[in-house]
């Protein structure tokens, strides 16, 4: 247990099966990842511009389902909708093998985003059962390194299997992606908790035998009592959803900004992204646990604020790059990338266990999906406005996000003073 607190991570007995389906989602997932527009192009012939509008029809029509998975993780438990999640993308994947008519694959890639956004909420809401008191925040940390971690190495096989077999190899990629999505729901639907009883009130696993009245199918025992009205009155959560918010525009620049700033406005080589998503993953697998730990007994909302300066500074510092000189530009970008990494690994953990910790037991699945929802929001939001944004001035996307987070610690500010001390920071169990 030494080596195990030293590195950051949780008690884990009796939950391996799900750690288990975490990381062979996670393979799977990796698998088609990288080629997710690609393979439409590739594979089914269907034109680029056509399979990007597919995939924001695709975002706009799964915009609900994070509210509703709310609502079904409060009514039916998280195990539940975590597996439906998991058979709804076995469905979708194997039937992208065998159509390639542009409005149907619209229809399969719809219902792929409902599985992926009914996915997540239930991920977090089932680790908040599960985590033993004081240490939600390290299991969100380990959940998100075994993940990134996942995701590489299904990238890996990918790239090999599609370099190797071309058309046939992008359907493997494909077939095994929905494979590992029946192994992972599999896993848990037939896990059962072995762990000794949690005390009352952190929300036990309702599978499990309890020192309660049972509640029918599942059922939260107070479900009935609230929904999204009496979250939504929950005026310190909606401060929170603004900075999830900002905070998510920040992570998706990584993904969608970065590599077009790099090659297209600055004129760098085009090795360069790819260098610097291999040190965000590489950090990311093996500090973000530590680090977890090293500031859990800290307020959440002061984590969040150090993680929204620390995301100004690495825009800053990619703001900054010259063009014309492209080691210096590698430099002040590798660095740039290790203080953007390092905002990512404070925030990440920290915002699911303060969204988990103002939860009351029986609306946490609609206190998620409002967060999920917010994320598919700035999913559609962010491709149009950094594209945009990047079009009118090379550091104008910068800035923009710069003001944002300049925002987000305002009302982070706002927060701890408003908040009760259990909620900006659990104790943590000696």
């Amino acid at each position: 247990m030494a080596v195990t607190d030293t590195l950051g991570l949780p008690n884990t007995k009796g939950r391996r099966p799900l750690i288990v389906a975490q990381v062979v989602d996670a393979l799977g997932t990796g698998l088609f990842l990288p080629f997710a527009v690609v393979y439409f192009h590739a594979a089914k012939g269907i034109p680029l511009t056509t399979v990007g509008l597919m995939l924001s029809t695709g975002a706009l029509l799964s915009l609900p389902a994070g509210p509703l998975g709310g609502r079904l993780i409060d009514r039916f438990g998280p195990r539940g909708v975590l597996v439906a999640s998991n058979l709804i993308r076995v469905l979708t994947f194997t039937a992208y093998v065998f159509t390639d008519t542009p409005w149907q694959l619209v229809l399969l890639v719809t219902a792929t985003l409902w599985g992926d956004s009914l996915f997540r909420p239930a991920v977090f809401a089932l680790v908040a059962q599960v985590a033993d008191d004081g240490h939600r925040a390290r299991w969100y940390a380990m959940d998100r390194s075994l993940r990134n971690a996942g995701i590489g190495a299904g990238g890996l096989v990918g790239s090999t299997l599609v370099g190797w077999g071309g058309t046939s190899g992008y359907t493997a990629v494909v077939a095994l992606n929905a494979v590992s999505f029946l192994l992972a729901a599999g896993l848990v639907a037939t896990w059962r908790r072995t762990a000794a009883p949690r005390p009352a009130g952190d929300g036990a696993d309702q599978a499990q035998p309890q020192p309660q009245p049972p509640a029918p199918a599942g059922e939260a025992p107070q479900e009935r009592r609230g929904g999204y009205r009496e979250v939504l009155a929950d005026r310190a959560f909606l401060g929170v959803l603004a900075t999830v918010g900002v905070f998510a525009l920040c992570d998706l620049a990584l993904t969608l900004l970065l590599s077009a700033y790099v090659i297209e406005a600055r004129g760098l080589p085009a090795w360069q992204p790819g260098m610097l998503f291999a040190i965000n993953t590489v950090m990311v697998v093996l500090a973000q646990t530590a680090l977890a730990k090293a500031v859990e007994r800290y307020r959440r909302p002061a984590v969040l604020q150090v993680a929204a300066v620390l995301w100004m500074v690495s825009f800053g510092l990619f703001a900054a790059v010259p063009g014309d000189h492209t080691g210096l530009a590698f430099g002040g970008l590798v660095l740039g990338m290790v203080v953007f990494t390092v905002a990512e690994l404070l925030q990440a953990p920290t915002s699911s266990a303060l969204i988990v910790g103002m939860a009351a037991e029986h609306l946490r699945g609609r206190y998620l999906g409002s967060e999920e929802l917010m994320w598919s929001l700035a999913r559609v939001l962010a491709p149009t406005v950094f594209t945009w944004l990047l079009a009118r001035g090379a550091g104008l996307p910068w800035l923009a996000l710069c003001l944002c987070c300049l925002a987000a610690i305002v009302v982070l500010r706002r927060l701890h003073r408003v908040l009760p001390a259990h909620v900006q920071r659990e104790t943590v169990d000696a």
